[in-house]
């Protein structure tokens, strides 16, 4: 008996025994599970900080992502006669970046400081509104000479640039600046619906000089023709440094050879230039204008992150503004519209809209009668539409007839033009070919155009004689004119199309 309670007590003692080394087991496991969570734990908790630290910087990346703000100046006030420094410069086209395309009038426009750091990534530090303001204040006494052309002939046109400042004397108050434009400047700001030139402001808002920011918007207009030359003379004056840079070989590096560089490195377009000689001096410089391909790529990679950010003075605000009161407007359908027209398709038909309601229409649904102006591609097939009343197909009638005039003016604006082009190709090439410029005078002085009782000089002024020149070098040098003759041909084509798209015969 006592051998069984001995044998069930040491069964019992290993059953125990195995019992607490099970437990000890188990809380070894229990606490190597612990462990695990809490390591899981700060897992999470590093990745949520890291999708923290992500989102900030995809915010600021995209908020430091330059805005699609235009710029748009008559191309009159483009080759008008004036110098600014960098600051001035930044002032003046911010300044233009705020002008909305329907602005009837200047407003006064407050520039802030903050926004021109960041428009043109300059370091903050205590002289920047100083410096800001010292340009607004320049700005304002500076003078611009404009050359057109009238019915009363050909004017020289002279007005001050700015008007009305008002700034703070010290800077702890606030950091803007309001300012507004001379309203002599209307003409060249204002409502231009021809001969203007307009561009994304980002080209410019990297170039540290203003000389690169003039010789830009100057090439910029021929743009399409790929060719633009100047004298040396008529380029200087248009810079306003013909006292500052007297030799051509410092115009030539601290300006064009400047421009070249920084107009490669920060805008779409890049030029070659060629130096004309008249003995042994420079004369005129022909520059060869090319899209720069590298920049216009990078800037359609960003594109679909701009589209979608809805950003002050953009130009979707600036037509959300125009018809935020319409029941059914959003961001969302102007967005869309972007993406589908450009910014002059789609003021021309939300002008159509505003016309009619002030001139007292009643339209009951505006949102939707814009939809139906935005889905007719042309504003002639807009004069189709049946469900139309007579005073609005009068109404767009008008537009329709001025957009042919304008057309007409373009296309003849390019005739004179491409007519002028080809005069200074073969003026510039007789300069370089002295031996080709002896045979075309013996040649003329064999025509029976040609006038013996006066000068020859006299005679090469007379249009006959000038035709007769520039056939005879086309048809010896036809390759001088293989690039003016196919950007005329496929610009011309292209006016036309607009042309008959509006209903035009001709």
């Amino acid at each position: 008996m006592l051998d069984n309670h001995l044998f069930t007590g040491f069964i019992i003692t290993l059953l125990g025994l195995a019992i607490t080394y099970l437990g000890f087991i188990i809380t070894l496991l229990g606490l190597a599970i612990t462990y695990l969570g809490f390591i899981i734990t700060l897992l999470g908790l590093a990745i949520t900080y890291l999708g923290i630290i992500k989102m900030s910087v995809k915010k600021n990346t995209i908020n430091k992502t330059p805005s699609v703000k235009l710029v748009r100046k008559a191309n009159n006030l483009v080759e008008g006669k004036y110098r600014f420094d960098i600051w001035e410069m930044r002032v003046f086209t911010k300044m233009l970046t705020m002008i909305l395309p329907s602005d009837e009038d200047f407003k006064e426009y407050r520039i802030y400081l903050k926004e021109v750091i960041d428009d043109f990534n300059l370091s903050a530090d205590k002289q920047s509104y100083k410096l800001l303001k010292e340009g607004a204040i320049k700005l304002m006494k500076k003078e611009i000479k404009i050359i057109r052309d009238t019915d009363e002939g050909e004017k020289e046109f002279l007005t001050h640039i700015a008007v009305g400042l008002d700034s703070f004397t010290n800077r702890t108050q606030g950091s803007y600046v309001d300012i507004s434009f001379h309203p002599k400047m209307k003409p060249f700001l204002l409502q231009l619906q021809t001969q203007f030139l307009m561009y994304d402001v980002r080209n410019v808002l990297q170039l540290q000089s203003s000389y690169s920011v003039r010789i830009y918007e100057l090439l910029k207009q021929y743009e399409k023709i790929g060719k633009r030359i100047f004298t040396v003379d008529d380029l200087k004056e248009t810079l306003a440094v013909m006292d500052k840079y007297p030799l051509y070989a410092n115009f030539k590096q601290r300006i064009i050879m400047k421009a070249q560089e920084d107009l490669a490195t920060y805008t779409d377009i890049r030029f070659t230039f060629e130096e004309i000689k008249k003995g042994r001096a420079i004369q005129s410089i022909i520059f060869t204008i090319k899209s720069n391909k590298v920049i216009v790529e990078e800037r359609k990679l960003l594109a679909p992150i701009i589209n979608n950010i809805f950003e002050e003075n953009s130009s979707n605000v600036q037509i959300y503004n125009l018809i935020k009161e319409f029941p059914g407007v959003n961001q969302n359908t102007i967005n869309e519209w972007f993406t589908k027209y450009n910014h002059e398709y789609i003021v021309e038909r939300v002008n159509i809209l505003l016309k009619q309601i002030n001139k007292g229409k009643d339209i009951k649904n505006p949102m939707g009668y814009l939809q139906k102006l935005m889905m007719q591609e042309t504003l002639y097939a807009i004069l189709d539409d049946s469900t139309m009343s007579k005073t609005e197909k009068n109404s767009i009638n008008k537009t329709v007839d001025k957009k042919i005039k304008e057309k007409i003016g373009e296309l003849e604006n390019l005739k004179i033009f491409y007519y002028e082009t080809q005069n200074q190709i073969i003026n510039e090439f007789l300069l370089k070919n002295e031996h080709e410029k002896k045979r075309v005078l013996e040649f003329i002085q064999l025509n029976p155009h040609y006038d013996g009782e006066i000068s020859l000089n006299e005679n090469l002024k007379r249009v006959a004689l000038i035709a007769i020149i520039n056939t005879k070098i086309r048809e010896i040098y036809p390759q001088l004119f293989v690039s003016i003759d196919s950007k005329y041909v496929e610009h011309e084509k292209a006016i036309k199309n607009d042309l008959r798209e509006l209903g035009w015969v001709g």
